[in-house]
């Protein structure tokens, strides 16, 4: 029987607009299990837990996989298993290409960015800085939400704006926008036991996408019916089930 000392520490690795509290439902189950856990606020969000952070230099592959990899050294952590949302799977893979020793054999991948998302995200980001938050929150929940949330439309919009409520600026904000439409986990180059795990109803991804690039790593895709990219949101007792499978 594992104990609670061999288990391994989690890293979470949150999305763009995103903190820790976007994955809290999950997160909590994992605490209760026994699991160190580790959320951090990554830049562009706000650190809303008065936690030691190191600084982010360039809102690069480079930058944001060093930020991690500070992060992992600064807090003493052994080889977390990272845990990457949206976003923040660009960023575990990044990591995981630059700084591989320091992390897990496994890593999971939620709501992956496996390809490049749609252009038109591109040419909208400069529109961030005009935009209020508020509204901001409301027409990407809109977007990304899938058949299983939009009964619970209010209450995950009440998550998102809290998760996007303060930033470190506007600018990072536009720049971590520029970074997450600039890269994708096929970008990188690393070899590692990889579970990517998404909606079916991804507008992100199309599943097909990240099938593909699951492939390309030698790692397990599964995916969820009736949900879009909000998996945190829309099924978190799901996705923590798959994930807890294969830890």
């Amino acid at each position: 029987m594992t104990t609670k000392k061999e288990k391994p520490a989690l890293l979470f690795v949150h999305g763009f607009r995103g903190n820790h509290f976007g994955l809290e439902e999950v997160i909590t189950k994992f605490k209760d299990l026994g699991y160190p856990v580790y959320a951090p606020d990554i830049p562009p969000a706000f650190n809303t837990q008065s936690e030691k952070l190191p600084t982010l230099k360039n809102f690069t592959a480079e930058g944001y996989a060093t930020w991690i990899a500070d992060y992992i050294l600064d807090n003493n952590l052994d080889r977390p298993i990272l845990i990457g949302h949206s976003m923040g799977s660009i960023i575990a893979a990044a990591t995981a290409e630059k700084y591989p020793n320091l992390i897990n054999e496994k890593i999971f991948f939620l709501s992956p960015i496996s390809e490049h998302t749609p252009k038109f995200i591109s040419a909208i980001i400069p529109l961030i800085a005009f935009i209020p938050n508020k509204l901001i929150s409301f027409i990407v929940t809109k977007y990304l939400i899938g058949t299983m949330g939009k009964p619970h439309f209010k209450q995950i919009l009440d998550t998102t704006m809290l998760c996007a409520k303060k930033f470190t600026s506007i600018s990072d904000e536009i720049k971590a926008a520029k970074f997450s439409v600039k890269h994708a986990i096929s970008d990188f180059n690393f070899t590692k036991t990889c579970f990517f795990i998404a909606g079916r109803e991804d507008r992100l991804n199309h599943p097909m996408k990240t099938k593909k690039v699951a492939e390309k790593f030698n790692g397990k895709a599964t995916f969820i019916q009736k949900s879009g990219h909000l998996i945190n949101y829309e099924v978190p007792d799901e996705l923590f089930a798959l994930i807890n499978q294969d830890l």
